[in-house]
């Protein structure tokens, strides 16, 4: 089987490799920071200038059957299952893409796909709604489309590894241990829950925030603190840690100002998160923001994950 991987970070390099060892033929572009080694590039023997790599960060063996193609053109027609990265774009314009030793743009990548036009799969996470649209009308034919994003198994198993990389900056970002310490989730959704469950298993005193009645209603069945927004006066002086989850602004200078100058704030919302960045380094306050955990922290675990779900589909 050929497996076609445009851009991607180390989790989506990860996945690479489990399809190369599975002796598919696995076309990438967009990758070639991370693969820093003699490689084929479509048939050819040559070696990757090491100047251009002075970011790489990979640790892998040598995949014969992994090819660093020299086009965009080339790695689409390669296969018909083409997966991209999680998130795709982080600014509309280009794809995600930090192994890469130029941009990608979504235009040219859109372009090719409408001429190649000949039942493919698409994988990626956080696709633009109007990105497989021509003049916002006509869908793009015979493109077979899977945003990862809207898996709910997937969401919710790449909750994982964002928790447990939570938890490691926590660690290694105070003196204290979590246990026995203060800690306020803000939001009780995929990751909030994980989040509220691990740091009460390792004896942190877990205060979750949140504002649907069934949310709090279920923080309180297990055992944490519920509260409301307008309740954080009463217990903002004894926290230690705030992790947020919610992916819009939440806590301003009004509710920041009330915590204790030592809080380590954990952002790990998408962007713009929760916490008014300007507003806390006013205040003098840590604010850690945590984008794309997975990828960076346990990218081998997040990549099996989107393999199981790109594997089902195909």
């Amino acid at each position: 089987m050929n497996i076609s991987i445009i851009g991607g970070d180390s989790r989506i390099a990860k996945l690479a490799e489990m399809y190369a060892e599975e002796e598919c033929n696995v076309y990438t572009y967009g990758l070639e920071k991370y693969f820093n080694y003699y490689n084929k590039i479509e048939n050819n023997i040559e070696e990757i200038n090491s100047k251009e790599l002075e970011n790489n960060l990979n640790k892998s063996k040598q995949y014969e059957n992994i090819f660093l193609c020299n086009s965009l053109e080339s790695a689409v027609a390669k296969s018909n299952c083409i997966i991209s990265g999680m998130p795709f774009t982080k600014d509309n314009i280009t794809v995600n893409a930090p192994f890469a030793k130029e941009e990608i743009k979504l235009e040219k990548l859109k372009s090719i796909l409408f001429a190649e036009n000949n039942n493919k799969k698409f994988f990626a996470g956080g696709i633009p709604k109007d990105y497989f649209y021509e003049k916002e009308t006509k869908k793009l034919e015979n493109i077979d489309l899977i945003d990862l994003l809207q898996i709910e198994e997937l969401t919710i198993l790449n909750a994982i590894p964002t928790v447990e990389g939570t938890i490691k900056i926590a660690i290694e970002q105070r003196e204290e241990t979590i246990h026995e310490s203060n800690v306020l989730i803000c939001g009780y959704g995929r990751i909030g829950k994980i989040l509220c469950d691990r740091f009460s298993k390792l004896g942190a005193n877990v205060y979750c925030v949140a504002r649907k009645e069934s949310d709090l209603a279920w923080i309180r069945e297990k055992r944490y603190t519920p509260l409301i927004y307008s309740e954080l006066p009463n217990f903002a002086g004894k926290i230690d840690i705030i992790i947020n989850t919610v992916p819009y602004i939440v806590l301003t200078e009004t509710q920041l100002k009330l915590f204790n100058n030592n809080v380590l704030i954990i952002d790990v919302a998408s962007n713009p998160g929760g916490i008014d960045k300007a507003d806390a380094q006013k205040l003098g306050l840590k604010v850690i923001t945590a984008l794309g955990i997975p990828g960076k922290e346990m990218p081998k675990t997040a990549g099996k994950y989107i393999k199981e779900v790109v594997d089902s589909k195909l």
